[in-house]
C-alpha cells in the first residue's frame, strides 16, 4: 500500500521510533486516509516490546479505490522484528500486499541502521515476488510472475533542539520489463487514486523534508517524487503534517497531501492517525 512508501509515513516512523525507543510496553495505532479520487485506506498497527531493545511490529491495512471500470480492494499485512544493539540496529520483516484476483506480492524487507542524538542513517533492502492475473480476453486465466529488488538509503539529521531534516530514496530493479508486458493496461484503469495499485509498482522514489518540534508537538513539510514502473510516469508529492499529544498516553496526527501526476492529474488527500502508548 502506497501509504507506507511516501514521505509522510517515513517521518512518522522516525518520530515514533524516537519516542518508543525509550518506552516500555507497546504502541497501538489506527488511521484512515482519503483522497479526492475516491480512494480510502484504513489501517491498524502495533509495536510490542518483547524485551529491552527488541520490538515486534504488526500492520494490517485495507485500501478501496474507485476505478474507471470497476472498484478494487487491496490488502496489506506486515510483520517485522526490530533489534537495537546501540548504536546500530537491524529490522527484518515479511509482508503481503495486493488483491489475489488481480495483482499481489509477497515481500521480504531488511534495514540496517544507526542512531544517536544527532540523527540516524539506514540502509534498506526489499524483495518482492509478484503474481499478476491477466485480464484481457486473449490471455484471461493466465498468470504472469515477476520479482523486484529494491535498494535504498534514508537519513535524518538534527540541526538543533527543534529542527531536523530528512532525506531518503529507493530504487527498484524488476525481473521483467513491465512497460512492454501485454495486459499492463489493466493496471492503468484500476484507479486514479494515489492509493492505487500502479503507485505500488515503482521504478524509484525520492523524499526530502524538514521537521520543527515544539515540546512534544511536531510540524513537518515534505516533498517527494516517484516514478511508476508500468508507464514511466512521474508523480510529484507534497505534504504537511502535525503530530501532537492528546493525553499522557495518546498522540494524534493529521496530514494534508497533494500529488501532481503527469498522467492522472492532481489529487489531494487527508489522513488522521491515533496512537496509544501502553506499558509502564
Amino acid at each position: 500500500m502506497s501509504l507506507f512508501k511516501h514521505a509522510g509515513w517515513i517521518w512518522l516512523v522516525l518520530i515514533l521510533a524516537d519516542r518508543a525507543a525509550s518506552a516500555e510496553g507497546f504502541v497501538l495505532g489506527a488511521g484512515v486516509e482519503g483522497d479526492s479520487a475516491d480512494g480510502r485506506a484504513y489501517s491498524v498497527f502495533g509495536d510490542f516490546g518483547l524485551r529491552e531493545n527488541t520490538w515486534l511490529s504488526l500492520t494490517a491495512s485495507s485500501v478501496d479505490t474507485e476505478g474507471i471500470i470497476a472498484d478494487n480492494r487491496s490488502l496489506l499485512g506486515e510483520l517485522a522484528l526490530d533489534v537495537w544493539f546501540d548504536p546500530v540496529g537491524l529490522r527484518v520483516g515479511v509482508g503481503y500486499w495486493g488483491n489475489s484476483d488481480i495483482l499481489d506480492s509477497r515481500d521480504l524487507k531488511a534495514s540496517a541502521y544507526m542512531r544517536n542524538n544527532f540523527g540516524s542513517l539506514a540502509l534498506d533492502y526489499e524483495w518482492r515476488d509478484f503474481e499478476f492475473d491477466l485480464q484481457s480476453a486473449p490471455l484471461r486465466g493466465r498468470t504472469a510472475t515477476f520479482s523486484a529488488n529494491g535498494w535504498g538509503i534514508s537519513s535524518r539529521l538534527r540541526l538543533g533542539e527543534r529542527v531536523s531534516v530528512f532525506v531518503g530514496g529507493m530504487k527498484y530493479a524488476y525481473s521483467r520489463n513491465l512497460r512492454i508486458q501485454q495486459d499492463v493496461d489493466t493496471l492503468t484503469y484500476i484507479s486514479r487514486s494515489r492509493l492505487s495499485m500502479i503507485n505500488n509498482l515503482l521504478d524509484h522514489r525520492f523524499d526530502i523534508g524538514a521537521q520543527y518540534d515544539v515540546g512534544l508537538r511536531s510540524f513537518d513539510v515534505t516533498a517527494g517524487q516517484w516514478q511508476t514502473a508500468i508507464d514511466g510516469s512521474t508523480v510529484d508529492s507534497f505534504s504537511i503534517g502535525f503530530l501532537t499529544p492528546a493525553s499522557n498516553r495518546v498522540d494524534i496526527e493529521f496530514r494534508l497531501s497533494y500529488d501532481d501526476s503527469e498522467v492522472y492529474g492532481n489529487t489531494t488527500a487527508l489522513s488522521f492517525y491515533l496512537y496509544y502508548f501502553g506499558g509502564s
